[in-house]
């Protein structure tokens, strides 16, 4: 097996430089590029930085082999010179690098992975490249010949999107050729993402709609937002999200619609959607979302619902999407080419971590707990795990595994080799951001664990005593019930205590103070789900000494989005045709809730906990989901199936008692070109009753019989004593009067 693919690798290596030719000189260093989501290119996180799933052995001939890649990395873009590198995840090194085609170095280019397969896009003509790990070569391309095309992959299956044409087109990821003609997805297509089983989602503002590819098959468009609102896909713990930047709202998506959805209030609500920032994919199910402009900052949990509100400062910066990792929000500043950080454990900002040197472009992107950053255009590059610590990268180190062979000539000789993988120095005055942030600022150069500056020396002068400060601004976490408040410590002096300020009456604080030594922590019980609570905290010295307040929290809610309704029942109505949906209320249904329920007929909004329907089909199960809302958004759905499958009834035959002529059984309600699969025995005596199981009612040839005259029709079984065998079939409701038992239904 591995000859087979040594002989496939070989051709097709062969394959790729035979139509390599020499491509024209890089132009001028590239401007930035079109984002999705505000971040980078158009890459679906689910699809990038996929770790290597084997340590996969580079060949290097009889004699020897290369250095395997790391199983714990990640391929990173350098378009400046035309290569990928892989980077080793725990050490920061380049393990192996990759040479791009003639023509593609200076150009934009995209990397999706998933699994074994690494894809590369260049942004600039549309050309899609198959790296081979193993020969460390660009094994395989084909030419989509457009600028501007997103490339996304996962799950087995790849598509180049065209934002311009409104398609999307299905590829082989081991050819990188087409599988499939284009699709019109029905509308201009943002930033797309691909779920690890290969559902491709794409979002469609100008609808409001988000469409789904499974198995490379188009879906039905699921309702997401009003026509024109901006939208931004993110895949929360594998999971489909869509931040509806317009309306303020967070949705949760599957297939059949939207199973949840949060309420990101007025910290998103009323700013430029332009300015709403989630990345597209985290590896929890904790997603951030930032609105650049004011620097409100909300993490909203999709699976516990908790969120997270605070504030960073963010006036005067280029920012990107931020994403998260462990306790620490990282948001690129490509203004300065930092990240800037925010400690949701201290409830403070942390040291910015330097990558560049300057203003630049930055991709992120999380993979199985640790942080890629990555300067597309330039040499720079670092990972971080979820500690904090920082490992720099330089991709344009030379003496790495690479398949380039023996006293080939550089790309591009005016190009620097870059810096050793060790450690970047931080710009001059920045601070070391390879050390873990283990507490906020304090003021404190000396370390000493007392938060006081030295004292001084021997005959040196008196220190001053240090003024009061202020406490950092207040972080509020949304829980059921109560809203926590979580602060970082004051600088300078050292306060006696921290009280809270900004509660309601009806509300209790917990603790009534804070001791200087923390925890910095208040809970505050109580209020009302459909209000929201700004609080802050004063440092209070004594002595004579003035008190100083923080800056005022984020507003939030003593409450979080409820759970799935509970106990779902369906009881369907005398002669089906409808009947009543209840449940229970779901854990966490504080405040006003409301209940959406999708079934026949649409979607209805209600208060109560049941609801009835009418006017449906018998013989079907139709499908319903129910939903809770309350003013923090809306729980998971609860679904399941309204069964209006008639139930059977035994009856008596009746009008077959005077004589022994046989009642026939049809197979259609007609006596009318029917045929006549059975009969029942006449009963002349009427000494035996005959019953048989009567399944519902047909209207079809009307009939009479002394009296009585109908058009209904029983389908009903009947085990003839003739032949010990069941007929199935259709008799005149003359001989059987199952039209009088109301738990006979219609059939239809």
């Amino acid at each position: 097996m591995m000859w087979g693919v040594r002989q496939r690798c070989t051709a097709l290596i062969t394959a790729a430089r035979t139509r390599l030719g020499p491509g024209p000189k890089p132009g001028p260093k590239p401007g930035p590029r079109p984002t999705g989501n505000r971040v980078t290119g158009y890459i679906a996180i689910g699809a990038v930085g996929t770790l290597i799933g084997t340590s996969l052995a580079v060949g290097a001939g009889e004699s020897g082999t290369r250095p395997r890649l790391a199983d714990v990395g990640a391929w990173l873009a350098g378009s400046e010179k035309g290569e990928v590198a892989h980077a080793h995840g725990l050490t920061g090194d380049v393990d192996g690098k990759v040479v791009l085609p003639a023509g593609m170095a200076g150009h934009p280019v995209s990397v999706a992975q998933d699994g074994d397969t690494t894809l590369v896009l260049d942004e600039r003509t549309g050309e899609v490249v198959r790296i081979d790990a193993s020969q460390l070569s660009a094994a395989q391309s084909a030419d989509y010949g457009a600028a501007g095309l997103q490339l996304v992959s996962g799950g087995a299956y790849a598509y180049v999107v065209d934002p311009h044409k409104g398609t999307v087109q299905r590829i082989d990821p081991a050819m990188t050729t087409p599988e499939s003609p284009p699709v019109d997805v029905g509308g201009k297509p943002g930033a797309a993402v691909v779920d690890a089983e290969g559902t491709l989602w794409v979002p469609l503002p100008d609808s409001g709609t988000v469409v789904p590819f499974t198995k490379g098959l188009k879906g039905t468009a699921v309702k997401v937002a009003e026509a024109g609102h901006d939208l931004a896909l993110t895949l929360a713990d594998g999971h489909p999200v869509v931040t509806d930047g317009t309306a303020g709202v967070m949705r949760v998506l599957t297939a059949t619609g939207v199973q949840g959805s949060f309420d990101l209030g007025d910290a998103v609500t009323g700013t430029d959607p332009d300015d709403v920032l989630v990345p597209a994919g985290t590896d929890g199910s904790a997603v951030p979302v930032l609105a650049a402009g004011t620097g409100d900052l909300v993490v909203v949990d999709v699976r516990s619902r908790h969120t997270t509100r605070a504030h960073v400062q963010t006036e005067g910066h280029e920012l990107g999407a931020p994403h998260l990792l462990g306790k620490r929000v990282y948001i690129p500043d490509e203004s300065t080419g930092r990240l800037l950080v925010y400690d949701t454990a201290l409830s403070t900002p942390a040291p910015p971590v330097p990558v560049t040197e300057g203003a630049g472009e930055l991709e992120l992107f999380v993979r199985d707990g640790l942080l890629w950053v990555n300067d597309p255009d330039g040499s720079a590059a670092a990972v971080i795990d979820a500690d904090g610590e920082v490992r720099h990268i330089g991709k344009y180190r030379t003496e790495v595994p690479s398949a380039r062979e023996p006293g080939d000539e550089p790309i591009e000789d005016s190009i620097p080799t870059g810096v050793p993988g060790g450690p970047v120095p931080p710009p001059p005055g920045a601070p070391n951001a390879t050390a873990p942030v283990t507490d906020p600022p304090s003021g404190n150069p000396s370390g000493d664990p007392s938060g006081q500056p030295p004292g001084p020396g021997p005959g040196g002068p008196t220190q001053p005593e240090p003024e009061p400060g202020a406490p950092g601004a207040p972080q509020a976490e949304s829980r059921s019930g109560a809203i926590r408040i979580t602060f970082a410590k004051a600088l300078g002096a050292t306060p006696q205590r921290y009280v809270l300020k900004g509660a309601t009456p009806d509300q209790t604080v917990t603790p009534d103070g804070v001791g200087p030594d923390g925890p910095y922590t208040f809970e505050v019980r109580g209020g009302s789900c459909d209000e929201q609570y700004s609080f802050t905290v004063v440092a209070e010295y004594g002595g004579g000494k003035p008190d100083k307040e923080s800056a005022p929290s984020a507003l939030a809610r003593p409450c979080i989005a409820p759970g799935a309704p509970r106990g779902l029942t369906f009881t369907p109505a005398e002669r089906g045709h409808g009947g009543t949906l209840t449940w229970d209320a779901p854990q966490d249904a504080e405040g006003t809730v409301t209940y959406t329920v999708n079934g026949p007929g649409g979607s209805v909004q209600i208060t109560e906990r049941s609801h009835r329907f009418e006017k449906l089909r018998n013989s079907t199960k139709h499908w319903v989901a129910v939903m809770a809302r309350n003013a923090a958004g809306s729980g998971t759905a609860t679904d399941g199936w309204m069964d209006l499958t008639p139930p059977s009834q035994q009856m008596t035959i009746v009008n077959n008692t005077a004589n022994d002529v046989p009642v026939g059984i049809r197979s259609l309600p007609t006596t009318v070109g029917s045929g006549r699969p059975g009969e029942i025995p006449g009963n002349k005596d009427g000494e035996v009753t005959q019953v048989t199981t009567v399944h519902c009612n047909v209207r079809g040839q009307e009939n009479s019989y002394g009296d009585e005259t109908t058009d209904v029709w029983a389908y009903h079984t009947f085990h003839s004593p003739v032949t010990n065998k069941d007929i199935i079939g259709y008799t005149s409701d003359l001989y059987v009067n199952s039209r009088s038992n109301p738990k006979v239904w219609d059939c239809e």
